[in-house]
């Protein structure tokens, strides 16, 4: 998807093949309370067509996390937590997380050749073909990190951004990319307990300490493999790719999770 900032608007022209109708139904449940309460809301429910015929949407602009801030893991944690509890309406797609996970595991043989190629196919295929059936169903954000985290202009609350991915599915799955980053070892464990912790505050379903999380393993391992492949896409050489830290934390993980324990 491409960007561009014109003035206080964010214009975003989706891939081609986007489905109108799926979008248009994702940009009127994130315009429309409760849902827009965690969202900044988009400023149409109509996306309209590009002279290519992509589809084109507005967005208010939002500040970032600033470099000097701490990440708000504790307040990223009580938003996907409301947005949780939103009803889920009838007409909602599922989310956009799993097409996002297939395209990533349709790039990771250009990415790296050789071994870890063979680990991130025999991973990305398993977890294809065992999509477990969502064990609670909700309202999700579908591509959740700490980049679709935003703040209006003149105001300090942070709200979720990027509804294009908005649908339904696991609630786990909102969860899985700090939960793979902290299984990697590359987020600590005062920032995952923040935002577990902020999740659990807002009402959000966690497991008693100690016990496993049903529901979090295959996202999880989901999102591992996708920020694999997208921290080798940034990796000098490309698509042979000289490997930064983060993407041999990454690999090391991905082959620990391409086996039966975790």
């Amino acid at each position: 998807m491409r960007q561009q900032v014109v003035d206080d608007v964010i214009v975003s022209k989706h891939p081609a093949g986007t489905m109108e109708d799926d979008l248009a139904v994702r940009l009127a449940v994130a315009s429309t309370d409760p849902v827009r309460r965690s969202f900044a809301p988009p400023l149409s429910a109509i996306p309209v067509a590009a002279p290519d015929g992509r589809l084109v949407t507005l967005a208010p602009r939002t500040h970032p996390i600033p470099d000097d801030e701490p990440p708000p893991w504790h307040e990223a944690g009580a938003l996907l937590a409301r947005l949780h509890s939103c009803p889920v309406p009838d007409d909602l797609p599922e989310h956009g997380g799993r097409q996002q996970f297939a395209a990533a595991v349709a790039e990771a043989d250009a990415l790296h050749p050789g071994g870890s190629t063979d680990v991130l196919r025999e991973l990305g295929l398993h977890l294809l073909q065992s999509w477990p059936v969502p064990t609670r169903v909700a309202v999700v954000h579908g591509t959740f990190d700490l980049g679709r985290l935003g703040r209006l202009p003149g105001t300090e609350a942070w709200l979720l951004t990027g509804p294009h991915t908005l649908g339904v599915g696991d609630a786990a799955w909102d969860l899985a990319g700090p939960a793979a980053l902290w299984g990697a070892g590359l987020l600590d464990d005062a920032s995952w307990f923040a935002f577990v912790g902020g999740y659990a505050a807002a009402g959000g379903r966690t497991p008693t300490e100690g016990q496993p999380w049903p529901g979090l393993d295959h996202p999880a391992r989901c999102a591992l493999l996708m920020a694999t492949v997208a921290e080798l896409r940034r990796c000098p050489g490309h698509p042979q790719p000289e490997l930064s830290p983060a993407a041999e934390a990454l690999l090391a993980a991905c082959v620990k999770a391409n086996g039966r324990r975790w």
